[in-house]
């Protein structure tokens, strides 16, 4: 029942146990299946085939040991709210006595009871409370932002994945041409046609781009690996989950569609500056900083004890009643108020730092995203006129006009305007998801203000 006494239950750590329950973890579980119905997803999209971004982050919110952590910390919380307006306890006491020797009256012994009962002045209770509704406000805002970071991570790190994926496709292109023009330069030294310098120049060339291949492979492992740690599960279980392939030319058109409408760019910082969660954070910490001002000037009027007694004195009867406080020391919660009232200050001021930041990185962002599409306008007419040139060339080849050494040349050249070109491209969509990230909302949410 809800007033037994509860007993003390022993929980030791196991570090098979935890390991064991680590390698358990399976996106394909029973407990997670029963997750993403209740996030809204039927059987019909189960089990899941290919995992995009928002899939995964369902994985994150199931599965990352740091959310359940979060939530551990808001029920702690919410305990603080159903506990800081209890009023303190009350005493019981019991006194005996037996007179030894000497004259007796009707009765040798004596008894005394007392109950004594606190009654807090100015309201205290209430500001308990109100202080540690405001403490649960600030770790549930605390859960949605440690939520929100784990987004930006997932897709700072998802991104990464398809540019390098992206990479060692074009790479592995690359170093097929330039195995075959190497050949072709080979054979044209032996036959005295080209000398060593342009052999060893393409040789050169060629080790560059395998150990790029072997560099980019590393990071895309460790990219991967990094994936699983964000997601909650093993490198054994996200091996087997086959990643989707974003459409880089759709999500940057959802970001320029609003990026680029310059009746949404106050809508965007309005975004920032009235929905951002670290924001709302400190919003809920200046409340609490507001409560604990309260408190402080509260607890400034002493609290009053009250002692109903009555005792059995050697056989007579007689009634008390006791009334005690203990007096603040006014100097000190001179100094605690004072306190309290730079707390609050700094919240204030945190407050004001984080809009501030908030307005400057926008502006910085803005800067970025323009440069950044530049460079893709310019990617895109570099690349198209490289692809012609390629097709004019084949043209030649096709007529006998040029040989096949030219031709794969020109595929090399064509082949790294396109990673330059997804290499920018990328870039503008990192931009795109910055936004979100400092914003602390899906950019979509401009086009509803």
């Amino acid at each position: 029942t809800n007033c037994s006494f509860k007993s003390y239950e022993t929980k030791p750590l196991n570090n098979e146990k935890m390991i064991d329950k680590f390698i358990a973890k399976d996106p394909e579980s029973a407990s997670f299946r029963a997750f993403l119905k209740n996030q809204g997803l039927n059987d019909d999209h189960l089990p899941i085939n290919e995992w995009g971004l928002k899939e995964l982050m369902l994985c994150a919110l199931f599965f990352n040991p740091k959310i359940e952590i979060a939530k551990k910390e808001w029920d702690i919380a919410k305990i603080q709210e159903v506990i800081s307006p209890i009023k303190a306890a009350s005493s019981l006491g019991i006194e005996t006595g037996r007179q030894p020797a000497g004259p007796f009256e009707e009765s040798k012994n004596a008894i005394g009871l007392n109950i004594t009962t606190l009654f807090e002045t100015a309201d205290k209770a209430k500001i308990r409370e109100e202080k540690a509704i405001n403490q649960s406000l600030v770790k549930r805002l605390e859960l949605r932002k440690l939520a929100w970071d784990i987004k930006s991570e997932l897709t700072f790190n998802f991104i990464r994945y398809q540019q390098h994926l992206l990479n060692l496709q074009i790479l592995r292109n690359e170093i097929k041409l330039q195995s075959e023009i190497l050949n072709m330069v080979r054979k044209r030294k032996s036959q005295g046609l080209t000398s060593s310098v342009d052999s060893n120049f393409n040789q050169i060339e060629l080790n560059k781009n395998i150990q790029k291949l072997n560099e980019e492979q590393y990071q895309f492992n460790e990219t991967k690996l990094k994936l699983a740690s964000i997601i909650g599960l093993s490198s054994e279980k996200i091996n087997t989950m086959r990643i989707a392939t974003i459409n880089l030319d759709e999500q940057i058109q959802s970001f320029n569609t609003i990026l680029d409408d310059e009746n949404k760019q106050q809508d965007i910082i309005s975004l920032g500056l009235f929905n951002r969660i670290d924001l709302r954070i400190a919003l809920a910490k200046y409340a609490v900083s507001e409560s604990q001002l309260k408190l402080n000037i509260a607890n400034q009027y002493p609290d009053i004890r009250f002692s109903p007694g009555y005792i059995f004195d050697y056989g007579l009867g007689r009634w008390l009643l006791g009334i005690t406080s203990i007096i603040p020391t006014i100097e000190k919660n001179k100094y605690l108020v004072e306190e309290a009232k730079n707390l609050r200050d700094i919240e204030g001021l945190q407050i004001e730092k984080i809009q501030t930041s908030i307005v400057n990185e926008i502006s910085k962002l803005r800067d970025n995203y323009t440069i950044a599409k530049d460079m893709v306008r310019k990617d895109v007419e570099d690349f198209s006129s490289a692809a012609e040139y390629e097709k004019s060339i084949e043209s030649k080849f096709s007529q006998g006009e040029i040989d096949r050494l030219e031709l794969t040349q020109q595929k090399l050249i064509t082949m790294q305007y396109k990673r330059r070109f997804y290499t920018n491209k990328i870039a503008l969509l990192k931009i795109g998801f910055d936004f979100e990230s400092l914003l602390q909302v899906p950019l979509d949410n401009a086009k509803k203000i």
